[in-house]
């Protein structure tokens, strides 16, 4: 497995970086992807297997075991790294410590800037980055396949049984369907 620093206006390879044996590549390898204000990449396995950090400038590579099974990843607002599935993981670089809780989410998450991280599930979780406590669920016609949160602060995701995506308004609740 490598990591691949690339060129975002070429699209040309910078730089490569192995990733060591303990990132198992029989499971899909690095499954999530993220990257941190201060511009180091951020990787998650599927399942229960080993976050990745590679630091920007030195291109070091460490690994953490995860605390709990994630599909999705994201990286916060203060660069905290989640992974999530039906239980939510939140991994703090700094004092290199997870706290966990069973939310209820499923396939993907995505912080909306502020203080909620969304989960993909029916119904989407919102759980709060502080207390990883859920404050907020939205009812979605289907489970969604991932979550994404627009530049309007509309919660997305496209559905796992119809084809379709969802459109959500996380005030109101309201739920616009884009079929196709």
């Amino acid at each position: 497995i490598d990591v691949a620093l690339l060129d975002g206006e070429t699209g040309v390879i910078e730089q490569t970086v192995p990733m060591p044996g303990n990132v198992v590549a029989g499971y899909f390898g690095i499954y999530g992807g993220a990257v941190d204000s201060g511009d180091n990449f951020w990787g998650s396995q599927l399942g229960v297997g080993h976050i990745v950090r590679v630091d920007r400038l030195s291109m070091a590579v460490e690994t953490f075991p995860m605390a709990t099974s994630g599909y999705g990843m994201a990286v916060d607002r203060n660069d905290r790294v989640w992974t999530c599935s039906s239980t939510v993981g939140r991994f703090d670089y700094p004092t290199q410590t997870w706290m966990t809780n069973a939310v209820g989410g499923s396939t993907g998450c995505m912080p909306d800037g502020g203080n909620i991280l969304w989960m993909a599930a029916d119904p989407v979780v919102g759980v709060d980055i502080d207390t990883l406590q859920v404050v907020q669920t939205l009812d979605v016609p289907d489970a969604p396949r991932g979550i994404s949160i627009d530049f309007n602060g509309y919660v997305w995701g496209p559905s796992l049984g119809a084809n379709a995506a969802y459109r959500i308004d996380p005030v109101t609740g309201q739920v616009d369907t884009v079929a196709g």
